[in-house]
């Protein structure tokens, strides 16, 4: 089917028009032209840039109504809209979900004019479109990220609040379970059964903090495939009877710097997920592990629009489970949100992994598929040769009455961990500031350890204190702990030891031990 003559609606000017349709017809913009004298006011005119964009040839477009672009997500309101200016004659101009000969999607700009004649009448409509599917995605991902910024700074500031409440809770039942008559079996069960509920407390807090990108992260130059393969038991054992791991590692994979231990997170995250849609489908299936090098440009099509150009080591977990509808895999990464059926999840553990890869500098999405979803990890690529794994930890001594100077301003905090580090042979001498801190140690400097808390109120925080202490007191070691970290966890609190709340018993110990054992430590 060929175009029709359209220039013959301005015949005085026909030339003109030739040459005018000459040019649209090779602009690289898409543009079309309609025929309203006609029934179902079909297509007449189309450029090569429509075709092109749309995928239909020039003889499967003539002679159709635009329509034929609409499918079943495209918004019926703003179709209206466009048939009601038709009908006024009137311009307009609108973003439709169009789709393609293919059967995907683009979001198209669409401005409609009418085309008079000299004499007055309607001749034709002529239709401009532009392909901003980029543009809509970026702006999608900017209120995304808006979205989780707000909540995750409301789960910032409650985890906060919530890690010290479960620091009493798990540092007193640890000092009781230390005091319960090995003979009494009741009582002993009791304290064990609170210690397990503040621990499943302390993991879902993390996760909060996590998400809120509210956590600080001890990073190292790792290589993502080694690290795969030495967590691949722990993932086997996570996966579960019934599912098979499969790998495809890059030979040559770039290193990157993050932090090892929230990066396993995220991996059993995302297979404790994978494990839980193959549950639900059959029980058996298969969840393949595998990584990339990846280079994103500015005009890349090859990673996600509101990726930023660089390059990224690419790791991809996909199972071949029962799927998940388009319509909620945006959802996926909101806080709280779950498809697993009630008790079987707080919805939190992809929660945690999105806030850990913005923290990290890269991007989580998810790539639904009618067979099995895929989550796909950006992580920044970093230069420089990857370091040894460290030795395993000895188990730490008790304390030897070596002298700690805490500083802590929540109270039933500090009078807990006096009593903790007490029980466990130190000398302690509690203070409830960093100012506090400091006068104490201009009467009297004779303490091995300072144990302080980063988030405190008076102006100076735990991390000044450190760098405060250092300076005047070089010899006295230093241990930090929170159970938040934001602005006042730089670059300056990477050169302290550090322990989360809530902590243990025997890890407090442990990383004491590690702090004051150290050669050159003083005891």
């Amino acid at each position: 089917m060929s175009s029709p003559p359209i220039a013959d609606a301005k015949q005085p000017h026909s030339g003109q028009s030739d040459i005018f349709f000459a040019a649209v017809k090779t602009t690289r913009m898409p543009m079309i032209v309609t025929d309203p004298r006609q029934p179902d006011n079909p297509i007449v005119f189309c450029n090569e840039a429509f075709s092109f964009m749309t995928g239909y040839s020039e003889q499967e477009i003539l002679g159709t109504n635009c329509r034929f672009l609409q499918g079943p997500e495209t918004d019926r309101d703003v179709v209206a809209q466009v048939r009601a200016a038709i009908e006024r004659r009137d311009e307009i101009a609108v973003e439709l979900l169009n789709y393609r000969k293919n059967g995907s999607t683009f979001w198209n700009a669409l401005f409609v004019s009418p085309v008079y004649d000299d004499a007055g009448e309607l001749v034709y409509f002529f239709s401009s479109q532009l392909d901003i599917s980029r543009r809509r995605e970026a702006e999608d991902a900017l209120h995304e990220a808006q979205k989780m910024e707000a909540v995750g700074k409301l789960t910032g500031g409650i985890a906060h609040d919530f890690n010290n409440l479960l620091q009493v809770i798990i540092g007193y039942s640890d000092i009781l379970e230390a005091r319960v008559d090995q003979g009494d079996r009741s009582g002993r069960r009791a304290v064990e059964a609170i210690a397990a509920a503040a621990s499943r407390g302390a993991t879902l807090t993390q996760q909060l903090l996590a998400f809120a990108r509210k956590q600080e992260l001890r990073d190292r130059l790792l290589n993502f495939n080694q690290l795969i393969e030495d967590f691949r038991p722990i993932l086997k054992r996570t996966a579960g009877e019934g599912v098979v791991m499969r790998q495809r590692l890059e030979e040559n994979l770039w290193n990157c710097r993050i932090d090892p231990v929230q990066a396993e997170m995220a991996l059993l995250n995302i297979v404790a997920n994978a494990r839980e849609a193959i549950g639900r489908k059959s029980g058996q299936g298969e969840i393949t592990i595998s990584t990339r090098n990846m280079i994103q440009s500015a005009d890349s099509a090859d990673g996600p629009a509101n990726l930023e150009p660089g390059e990224y080591v690419v790791v991809r977990v996909a199972d071949d489970g029962p799927g998940i509808d388009p319509q909620i895999a945006d959802k996926i990464f909101d806080p709280f949100f779950t498809t697993k059926e009630m008790g079987k999840g707080a919805g939190l553990g992809l929660a945690m992994v999105y806030g850990f890869m913005r923290q990290s500098g890269g991007l989580a999405t998810i790539e639904p598929n009618a067979e099995g979803v895929a989550i796909a990890l950006y992580f920044p690529r970093a230069a420089g040769v990857t370091e040894r794994r460290a030795a395993p930890v000895q188990p730490a001594r008790s304390g030897g009455a070596e002298r700690v100077l805490m500083v802590e301003d929540q109270q039933d905090v500090g009078d807990l961990g006096k009593s903790m580090l007490e029980d466990l042979g130190y000398d302690v001498v509690l203070t409830r500031s960093a100012r506090e801190a400091l006068d104490q140690l201009a009467q009297d400097s004779d303490f091995q350890l300072l144990f302080t808390d980063i988030l405190m109120p008076g102006g100076m925080n735990g991390v000044a204190l450190a760098q405060a202490v250092r300076r005047d007191y070089p010899r006295l070691s230093v241990l930090l702990t929170t159970g938040f970290a934001d602005e006042a966890i730089d670059e300056g609190a990477r050169s302290y030891e550090l322990i989360r709340k809530p902590y243990r018993r025997a890890d407090l110990n442990e990383r004491i031990r590690a702090v004051l054992d150290r050669p050159g430590a003083r005891t």
